[in-house]
């Protein structure tokens, strides 16, 4: 019985290892490595598909990240193929190439197939394949060739043109200039002609102001603007000059100039800036405050009156 036994399982053991054998061989012969060239040039590209039967596949080829001597150039997606037997395959392309002169070997590439009746999965590689990388082959019939004639390069002349071009961003930038400054100038309000010398002619004026109401909002702030106006015109007809854009301060430079004591160059400025505040800050004196402007504005009228006299008849009398 011991010896019936041994030997039972001496056959068992060979069946098994047959079987297994079988199975690989089997495997092997489906498993497929298809290249369509070895022997390229540098450079030049493989195509390697790989195919196997999809019935018992469990785990299809992983690549290294690198490859001796070999580049991946393209690798394409797994593709499943029906034949007419109703059985399917698994194929995939991937395109290689070689850098390295010399004869290589492309290793293989394990799949891994599932067990049958319960053995292990087997792991089949594919083929690995000899490829031959070479250069270009060298030009042996030492044929002279002629060298290409000299062309000739015409060079335009852009003289005119470069002129032409730098007048018309000329004007372009005078007119944006032009009109620039024509819009921010404001357009300044018309002299009145009056025969009336300047003096008499804001006399008249500031006597014209007490038609205003003092009670009313809107009179008030007309009374403070002509009342600005009136020096401003006063004063520009005895300069020669359009006053009436500038600002209080450069108002009293200009006083300042004709030699006006001090006092009375505080007072004036106290009034312009009062018409200031009412024409630009809304501000509404009291009607008191607003005569009190008036009249230290028309001091001043007197006083630069009186002194552009003086300094006139001092002037004729030395000449």
């Amino acid at each position: 019985m011991t010896i019936k036994k041994k030997n039972w399982n001496l056959m068992h053991f060979g069946l098994t290892i047959c079987f297994s054998f079988i199975m690989q061989f089997a495997f092997c012969q489906k498993l497929q490595t298809i290249t369509d060239r070895k022997d390229i040039l540098i450079g030049e590209q493989i195509k390697l598909t790989i195919k196997a039967p999809l019935n018992g596949l469990n785990k299809w080829i992983t690549l290294p990240d690198s490859i001796p001597h070999f580049e991946i150039v393209e690798t394409a997606k797994p593709d499943t193929v029906n034949f007419k037997d109703d059985s399917k395959a698994i194929e995939q392309t991937i395109t290689i190439t070689s850098f390295d002169s010399g004869s290589w070997v492309f290793p293989p590439l394990p799949v891994e197939f599932a067990g049958v009746g319960g053995q292990p999965s087997k792991w089949v590689n594919t083929d690995s394949f000899l490829v031959n990388v070479s250069y270009a082959p060298a030009d042996s019939t030492n044929q002279l060739r002629d060298i290409k004639p000299i062309m000739k390069v015409s060079v335009p002349d852009l003289f005119w043109v470069y002129i032409a071009g730098g007048a018309v961003l000329l004007l372009i930038i005078i007119y944006i200039l032009y009109r620039h400054f024509k819009k921010k100038k404001k357009e300044a309000p018309a002299t009145p002609v009056s025969k009336l010398s300047p003096y008499d002619e804001a006399v008249a004026e500031l006597k014209k102001l007490s038609q205003f109401n003092l009670q009313d909002a809107a009179e008030i702030k007309q009374y403070h603007i002509k009342l600005a106006d009136i020096f401003k015109n006063y004063l520009g007809r005895k300069q020669h000059k359009n006053l009436f854009n500038k600002t209080a301060g450069e108002l009293l430079v200009n006083v300042k100039e004709l030699g006006l004591p001090a006092e009375n160059i505080s007072e004036l400025a106290t009034a312009l800036r009062c018409t200031d505040a009412v024409k630009f800050a809304k501000y509404l004196p009291l009607s008191n405050e607003s005569e009190d402007c008036k009249h230290k504005i028309a001091e001043a009228i007197k006083l630069i009156e009186q002194t552009t006299n003086n300094q006139q008849r001092t002037t004729n009398s030395a000449s």
